[in-house]
């Protein structure tokens, strides 16, 4: 796992000015493992009093850029694993070191993103295996009429098991089939859903068979489908390459993205995701702001609150802090140049 040297040898030097049991061992800790969070606690635990207080506040930006790379790091390895469809192992790292950095909401995200890539995985597997057993169920279909026939009650048993199988088989087929209309997967969905209904002819057939037959037969509206499932995964690459890089960059070419297709419903839930997404990191980072502003580190709470200006120009709190924040800096300024 990666490591910031030069937080490392910021932690060396502590330890040579360090006593047992003060904070400043407790940091020297967290960063040998890891646990930029942590570390962070102890540095707002320590009271001004403290003879180490200064040099603590020195490492507190250091500590908060090492643990952005080690979030990122993180993220690129599960999202590997991910590539791989090693999903215990992806979910597994990301949940053991969830808690080790200072804004964890990315991680959070991507965990719920990669949820759903394996939840989508994992339907194309069973959707085939479904039609293969359906396919051999048809087949056999009056095997259950035969079996009614039988006095033994091993005929009896058999026949049981087998109108369950049917009636579970059934309720998969309709859901599977159900997601992949949702999907604007139209052709999985038919097939799925008419399996079910020759396995149940007397069941209520789903709506969504009669749309996906529909749908099928209409040259335009098969068009309109891949003309969707293009936007769908545009905006999923553009959303999974924020997630992988973290720049503010790639949030708002995602949002460019979105905001250029409004009008398409197909694109609703993306448009919610990201805006959770944006409304996260604006929040977080404007805390991060505003803590390297109370500790005077004006001209990183600016970097910070500056980059943030794109996202939500319009927000007046914002527009506050940048004014007040140019205010203080101009007036540094001014103070060293006389």
């Amino acid at each position: 796992m990666h490591k910031a040297s030069s937080l490392l040898l910021a932690a060396s030097v502590i330890s040579g000015c360090a006593s047992l049991g003060n904070p400043e061992e407790d940091v020297i800790a967290a960063l040998n493992e890891q646990n930029y969070a942590r570390a962070i606690e102890v540095i707002d635990a320590t009271p001004e009093s403290h003879k180490q207080y200064p040099l603590l506040q020195e490492q507190y930006a250091g500590i908060l850029q090492a643990s952005d790379e080690y979030r990122q790091h993180l993220m690129q390895e599960a999202e590997a694993y991910g590539r791989r469809q090693q999903w215990a192992d992806a979910f597994g790292l990301l949940e053991e070191n969830r808690d080790k950095v200072v804004a964890p909401y990315a991680i959070d995200e991507l965990t719920a993103s990669l949820a759903i890539l394996e939840g989508r995985q994992l339907n194309e597997l069973l959707a085939d295996r479904r039609a293969e057993q359906a396919e051999a169920m048809l087949e056999s279909a009056r095997l259950s009429d035969t079996l009614a026939n039988f006095h033994d009650s091993r005929a009896v048993a058999e026949k049981q098991r087998l109108d369950e199988e049917r009636e579970l088989l059934v309720a998969d087929l309709n859901r599977l089939g159900e997601y992949f209309a949702e999907q604007q997967k139209w052709h999985q969905a038919r097939d799925l859903l008419r399996y079910a209904q020759q396995l149940a002819p007397d069941q209520e057939p789903s709506p969504q068979l009669a749309r996906a037959q529909q749908v099928l037969n209409s040259a335009d509206q098969r068009a309109r489908a891949k003309r969707n499932q293009a936007l769908q995964t545009e905006a999923e690459q553009l959303m999974a390459r924020y997630q992988r890089n973290g720049t503010m960059d790639s949030l708002l070419a995602a949002r460019r993205f979105l905001d250029r297709h409004k009008g398409n419903p197909i694109l609703s839930k993306h448009r919610d995701r990201l805006e959770q997404w944006s409304r996260r990191r604006f929040n977080e980072e404007m805390n991060t702001g505003e803590a390297l502003y109370a500790r005077g580190q004006y001209k990183e709470a600016y970097r910070i609150w500056k980059q943030l200006a794109p996202l939500y120009p319009n927000d007046e709190e914002l527009n506050k802090k940048l004014e007040r924040s140019r205010r203080v800096l101009s007036n540094l300024k001014s103070l060293q140049q006389s």
